[in-house]
This record gives C-alpha cells, structure tokens and sequence, in this order.
C-alpha cells in the first residue's frame, strides 16, 4: 500500500480501473500542470503531451500502455501500466517508480493476477537457469560467436512463421535474449520499443516479459548517458555470460561460419 499523489495527463475518461488502486490519489492536469503539486505522472502511451512538459514536470513517469503506444513514451518510462493489471500490481509498480532501483517487482502482491505471478515464476526459472548455464560453461572450448551468427539465427526463428501461425511458439523471452547479446556485441543499445519489436508478439505482451526479466535480474534497465529521459535495456552480466556459453555449443554442434 502506498500513498502516492499523481498528476494524470490525460483524458479522466481513461482512468477506468486506477481510481481503485489503495493509496493513489488521482490528479488532474487542469490548466496548469506545472502548478499541480505530485509524485508522479501518468499519462497513456498514446498521448500527445509535448514532451517538454514532461521536462518541466521532472517528475518519475509511469506509462499506461494501450493498443497503440508511441515508442518515444516506452523509450523514456520509469515504469508501466499494462492491461489487466490488477489493482496491487499497479500499485507494485508504481511504488518500484517511486523507489527507483529497487526493481519492478510484481509477483509477491496477494491478490496480484494470477497470470503475472505465473510469468514472473516463468521469468525467475530462466533467471536461475541462465546462472546454471553460465557456471557449466566456464570451462567450455572457445568456439566463434559473432553478432553475425547470432543475427542469422534470429532471421530463421521469423522464418519460421511463414510456415507455423507465430502464435504456436510462445517464447518472446528467447527472442528478446538473442536480440540483446547481438546487439551487446555490436556495441548497440537497445531502447525499450526496439526490444518489444524485437520480441515479436504484442507490445504489451513483450512489456509483461521485460518487466518480468528485470524484476528476476536478467535484464538491467540503464540510463542513456547522453539523454537522461531514455532508457535502454540490457543483458546482465550473468545472463550476457550465460548466452555465450549456450551460442558456444550451438556453434560447435552446427559448424556454423
């Protein structure tokens, strides 16, 4: 439970459900968003707020995720709102917002939704699994991984659903995965929308599994250095170690060049 005042930036008719949540008191902008005194702001990933006031406001930022989010507000939100959250997730989140470094944990709430504690169990097992790869292949042999390599077995996945509905396989976290080592060894940062696309089902659907990831420590949320209102995502340590190990093997076994 939290107490938490919060300036809501847009239009009241689409605070179904959050007026609910305990210990929110829902703000609205009025005229003059800068005099509203909040904790945080809200705002959904469609709006057409300048961003400039959300520079002025410099208040953390929670972002409810619709149908059709623009990239920019996922590319510089402190947290997320997505569909079917329930009452104590939103109010975990938005706590983790005020809190920030403390992780976007979402599945020790009672009363939580039942599917979210399932992918946040989900996102723990490949945590812990990642960490039990990464010891076995400590003293694996040095075969080549390159970016390359790991690009050309991304574009087989996606050709996979010219033949199978892409519904049939249920595992954005792999892609996500496979996508950020790539991009680790290319020396690219991957912003939050980029990551979604990447994970090739519905944003909010990938959203769930990054919020997940980061919670269970496989994913690490960073700071643009060179823009303060961005973040991007990234592998740890561990789990950056661990899919080396795994694309090692793969190498080995399918010789590929």
């Amino acid at each position: 439970m939290i107490n938490c005042r919060i300036i809501f930036l847009g239009d009241e008719a689409r605070l179904a459900g959050l007026h609910r949540v305990p210990g929110w008191e829902i703000l609205p902008a009025g005229n003059d968003p800068l005099a509203v005194v909040a904790n945080l702001a809200l705002l959904p990933a469609d709006s057409e707020v300048p961003e400039g006031l959300i520079d002025r406001l410099a208040l953390p930022l929670l972002v409810a995720v619709g149908e059709a989010p623009a990239a920019h507000w996922l590319d510089r939100a402190d947290g997320f709102v997505l569909a079917g959250d329930d009452a104590d997730t939103i109010a975990t989140v938005a706590s983790s917002v005020l809190n920030a470094g403390t992780g976007w944990r979402v599945a020790e709430q009672a009363g939580t939704a039942q599917h979210i504690s399932a992918l946040s169990a989900e996102a723990q097992r490949i945590a812990d699994a990642l960490a039990e790869l990464a010891r076995s292949t400590e003293q694996e042999g040095e075969a080549q991984v390159s970016a390359p390599m790991v690009r050309r077995l991304i574009r087989l996945r996606r050709d996979r659903d010219r033949h199978f509905p892409a519904d049939l396989f249920g595992d954005p976290a792999w892609d996500m995965l496979l996508d950020l080592v790539a991009a680790r060894m290319e020396g690219v940062d991957v912003a939050v929308s980029s990551l979604c696309v990447a994970a090739a089902v519905p944003t909010t659907t990938a959203l769930r599994w990054v919020r997940s990831l980061s919670e269970a420590g496989v994913f690490v949320r960073r700071t643009d250095p060179g823009d303060a209102r961005r973040a991007f995502i990234t592998l740890s340590d561990q789990a950056h170690d661990a899919m080396i190990g795994w694309l090692r093997r793969f190498a080995t076994v399918f010789a590929l060049r």
